[in-house]
């Protein structure tokens, strides 16, 4: 617990691996750049491992230094924001992948990080009706990016619970959601999530509150995002964190695991 408490929150953690990348982009050793900004390779380390909230001087040298063009200082400022502020954060996919366990509950729709391409979409143009499809498409290929990380091979372990009918709306049409189910059993037979649902039938559904996502972290407090129509809220507040997890616990009591050889997933309604 002490060491917790001496660290950042986790809303650093993408602040740190940004500053990395921009700094192997350049083919700088972090003694080098280091030198070059006139810190300790320790202290650059402690930066880039989100060990410290660095100071803004020293971002706006590292900045300087790799040519970012103000970038890493535009990113420093919108994280000593969200943590003074934890509302929206605009890196939840980044801030996800840093956690070792994320859990989430939809009662909607499968999570932007487990889908195909055509189901989101298919969720996605409803959603943006005055947009033009090329706005679409971008926003397609972002969950797309947001997929590869989270179920890559550096992303969290995934345990997933939907609503039944989740897996029974044909949103797309009956051929996008079969694929969908398709993509999903594919993904639990190679132990990239773990994925449950909540039946129908349930007298007592302990997650009519909505949906939201659990992140758990190696060294940092854990973290939930409540997701809202337009964005959502972060908070690492303990006694928050506390009644999500309470929530969490009461919700696993009711779903019901799905293996790849699930109806859900195998029993496919008909293509009209």
């Amino acid at each position: 617990m002490g060491m917790n408490s001496a660290l950042p929150s986790a809303m650093w953690l993408p602040f740190g691996a940004r500053m990395l990348r921009a700094r192997s982009d350049r083919g700088l050793s972090r003694a080098e750049l280091a030198e070059s900004v006139g810190v300790t390779d320790d202290k650059l380390r402690e930066v880039e491992d989100a060990h410290c909230r660095p100071a803004r001087s020293l971002v706006e040298r590292v900045d300087t230094a790799l040519g970012a063009e103000h970038r890493l200082v535009d990113a420093w400022a919108i994280t000593l924001q969200a943590e003074a502020f934890p509302n929206e954060f605009g890196d939840m996919c980044e801030l996800g992948t840093h956690a070792t366990r994320l859990w989430e509950h939809q009662p909607m729709t499968v999570p932007a990080f487990l889908r195909t391409r055509e189901y989101s979409r298919a969720i996605l143009e409803p959603l943006y009706s005055h947009v033009g499809p090329e706005e679409i498409e971008a926003l397609v290929d972002d969950e797309m990016a947001d997929r590869a990380a989270m179920t890559g091979p550096d992303g969290p372990e995934l345990r997933v619970v939907l609503n039944e009918s989740v897996l029974q709306r044909p949103q797309g049409g009956p051929q996008v959601l079969n694929e969908q189910r398709a993509f999903l059993a594919d993904l639990i037979k190679a132990g990239i999530v773990s994925l449950a649902i909540i039946p129908e039938e349930t007298p007592s559904h302990p997650g009519l509150g909505g949906a939201f996502r659990m992140m758990e972290f190696a060294d940092r407090p854990s973290m939930v995002y409540a997701f809202a129509a337009q964005g959502g809220e972060l908070t690492g507040d303990s006694e928050d964190v506390g009644h999500c997890r309470m929530v969490r616990d009461a919700i696993e009591e009711a779903c019901v695991d799905l293996t790849p050889e699930s109806e859900l997933l195998c029993g496919h309604p008909s293509a009209e």
